[in-house]
């Protein structure tokens, strides 16, 4: 397997000479579509519907999605179109306008997989050109090597000059059953090789022996020219072809987003790859000798880690005696772990996980069960976020609620009012402007109000740094739903 891979990449790196620069040299910008719209359910409890872990923030403060923006920045790329789902879209554009400022995000109107999210972004950007070179890049993935990513990423485009669609193919280091594997055929152009097969995700056995025989992981990563992808679509799938003209027939502006028509929800949920990679006869594959993960799991997650001499990954607050290659993640509390082999060990606010790394695709089943039983914790965390900011509850009783409230610099929430709960402010950092019963005045550090039921109220920050505060809401009845909007700057009403 390691001569296997070593020769991968002497052939990798020649046909890497000359890459990106002599691509731009000779044809237009790629246009990056970077996907957005997972949710990450086996990275669970961390990564969730409500936040992905592409949004969570991973090296040196930054998220996944922008790390992924900066890697497909600079000459050779145009300004990215970014494809998210609708309940993370105010965290989304934060995220990209602090990378990209004005890059166009599309929103898709309920989650249909890869395959609707590629089309709508190659129909929205085919309308204006439909020649233009288009790379899909999920924004979840670990890529190290920019640089190379880039060359990679060239050679694909090139490969599609005219016709066809290309998919990076990573050089395997491992017998991997989390990935896809693609086996290459016969030469097809300069790096690249027509795709001669597709494997899903095979037992080990097999992932050996398709490595042996120089097959590549998937990564996911596409070319193609915007109206060649639309077009060769009509011939697999006409039906969602129809549906997306339809839903980018109805495009339309909403509070800086792009959002389809209703239609989008007509195309059937399935992957890019199952619905149209398989189906094609003009797939090609470059292969790539960069270091890439898609962090699907907590497995991919502790090989991707630095790691202690006994194996052993710690994020976060945690200790490890005696224990060998565990993957151990706190977000507050310390973890210990003792005489332990080969755990994920993850701590988060409202829920801890502990599974074998050996069973880590099996996550996503655990969150299915969650799901059925109705557990809030399956989908939402603890920290909840919104397009003002975030709040997080600290404590909760048969009548009571704590919260804990940060709100950006210059946001406001909804003028709104509470039918069933009172609430208690305190401000512990920062100075909030409170609109109560058409009165407005300034609360500064340790000034609290009273919000009684049923009183028209509204938070606002306006300095330049966070607003924090604690409420404690009081009531019969204490959940969220209970808002009644009269205004809101995010259309919410």
């Amino acid at each position: 397997m390691r001569t296997s891979g070593s020769r991968h990449r002497r052939r990798c790196g020649a046909m890497m000479d000359g890459g990106f620069e002599g691509f731009a040299a000779r044809r237009e910008t790629i246009i990056p579509v970077v996907l957005c719209g997972g949710t990450g359910t086996r990275l669970w409890p961390v990564s969730r519907a409500g936040m992905a872990k592409q949004l969570l923030a991973m090296q040196d403060g930054e998220t996944l999605l922008q790390i992924t923006l900066r890697r497909v920045m600079g000459p050779g790329f145009a300004a990215p179109v970014v494809v998210g789902s609708a309940p993370q879209r105010f965290t989304l554009r934060d995220q990209v306008e602090a990378i990209v400022p004005g890059a166009r995000i599309v929103v898709e109107p309920e989650r249909r997989d890869t395959l609707a999210a590629v089309l709508l972004a190659a129909a929205i950007i085919a309308r204006d050109d439909p020649d233009a070179v288009v790379a899909v890049v999920p924004s979840d993935h670990l890529i190290r090597d920019g640089d190379a990513f880039r060359s990679a990423v060239a050679m694909a485009a090139a490969r599609v000059g005219e016709a066809g669609v290309a998919v990076i193919g990573i050089v395997p280091d491992a017998p991997s059953t989390a990935y896809g594997y693609v086996r290459p055929g016969h030469a097809s152009g300069a790096g690249c090789f027509s795709v001669a097969k597709f494997v899903e995700k095979p037992e080990e056995p097999l992932a050996r022996r398709l490595i042996a025989e120089g097959c590549l992981w998937n990564a996911g990563i596409f070319c193609f020219r915007a109206g060649w992808l639309v077009a060769a679509m009509e011939t697999v799938d006409p039906q969602a072809v129809a549906a997306v003209g339809r839903a980018v027939g109805g495009l339309r502006r909403e509070h800086g987003f792009l959002v389809p028509g209703s239609d989008f929800a007509d195309i059937r949920a399935i992957s890019f790859d199952h619905g149209f990679m398989e189906c094609t006869r003009d797939a090609h594959v470059v292969p790539a000798g960069f270091r890439w993960s898609d962090l699907g799991d907590w497995n991919a997650v502790w090989a991707a880690a630095e790691k202690d001499g006994d194996g052993n990954a710690i994020r976060g607050a945690g200790l490890a005696i005696d224990a060998r290659g565990n993957m151990i993640h706190s977000e507050g509390r310390l973890v210990c772990a003792l005489g332990v082999e080969g755990l994920a060990i993850v701590e988060t606010p409202d829920a801890v996980m502990v599974a074998p790394r050996e069973r880590a695709q099996d996550v996503k089943a655990l969150v299915g069960a969650l799901t059925e039983r109705r557990r809030p914790e399956a989908t939402e965390h603890a920290r909840t976020h919104r397009p003002w900011g975030w709040f997080q509850t600290t404590d909760l009783g048969e009548r009571f609620r704590v919260k804990r409230i940060v709100v950006k610099p210059g946001a406001m929430l909804s003028l709104q009012r509470h039918r069933y709960r009172a609430e208690h402010w305190v401000v512990v950092r920062g100075t909030a402007e409170v609109t109560l019963e058409g009165k407005v005045f300034i609360l500064r550090e340790n000034e609290s109000t009273y919000v009684a039921i049923g009183a028209v109220h509204r938070l606002a920050n306006p300095a330049e740094g966070p607003l924090e505060l604690i409420e404690v809401q009081t009531g019969d009845y204490l959940g969220e739903d209970d808002i009644e909007r009269m205004e809101d700057a995010f259309g919410r009403v």
